[in-house]
């Protein structure tokens, strides 16, 4: 009986040595371009983590991370590399407007079956001045942004859409959801749409920030600093 807590040692060590022969692979890639008045920040088919901040420079900053879902062993390496690099991602820039396109080879059906991508994770990092306008086509994942005063029109198949927006600004919002919720910290007509959907309007003034936000599968929040409702 003493040796088998020595047998169950000798076998495991195989295992560790396994796990620790195992990584995960990971890209970045950051790009800035000069923009002399704020533009259109636009993103085209892309999928992950995206985040959106604005700040006072006259530039845009790009920064791409691609990474593998899970670990692979090094002999795998090569193939999960071929993977990776197959996920292509372009930014243009002209004049004023940057667009960030993305494309994937098939999903991976049994692997993601509500979305369509495989199993490579990226995340998008872009920090603009803060006047830009966004128009954002995403996939699946999460689509977040700060600190914009410009005009937004987000639509996203699986995820959910956060805004955190100035206090002052004045915003006419117009947000649709139609699996899952919405929620906003400025006052206007929300009502459940459907049986599972919820929507919510905000008429403002012409020269207001228009706020488009769709999503097909997950919520939309809309906040303000400190959570204070707005008139």
């Amino acid at each position: 009986m003493q040796k088998l807590p020595v047998i169950l040692i000798v076998l495991a060590f195989p295992l560790l040595a396994d796990d620790r022969s195992k990584e995960t692979l990971s890209t970045s890639h950051t790009e800035q371009f000069n923009v002399p008045e704020p533009g259109v920040i636009r993103l085209e088919n892309s999928f992950g983590e995206v985040d959106i901040d604005g700040w006072d420079r006259p530039e845009v900053e790009v920064t791409v991370v691609r990474s593998s879902e899970r670990l692979y062993a090094t002999k795998a390496r090569v193939e999960a590399q071929r993977r990776l690099d197959s996920v292509k991602i372009t930014t243009k820039h002209d004049g004023n407007d940057v667009v960030i396109s993305t494309a994937y080879p098939s999903r991976n059906r049994f692997a993601h079956p509500l979305s369509r991508r495989s199993d490579i994770e990226i995340s998008y990092r872009i920090q603009a001045p803060r006047a830009s306008k966004l128009i954002v086509n995403h996939n699946s994942g999460g689509v977040n942004v700060s600190d914009i005063n410009g005009d937004i029109h987000a639509t996203v198949i699986n995820g959910q859409i956060t805004l955190m927006l100035t206090a002052d600004g004045q915003y006419a919002i117009d947000a649709r959801s139609r699996l899952g919720s919405v929620y906003s910290d400025f006052e206007g007509r929300d009502q459940r749409r459907r049986v599972l959907g919820e929507e919510f309007d905000r008429p403002s003034t012409a020269a207001a920030t228009n706020l488009h936000l769709r999503v097909r599968f997950g919520d939309i929040v809309i906040l303000r600093p400190h959570g204070r409702p707005t008139d």
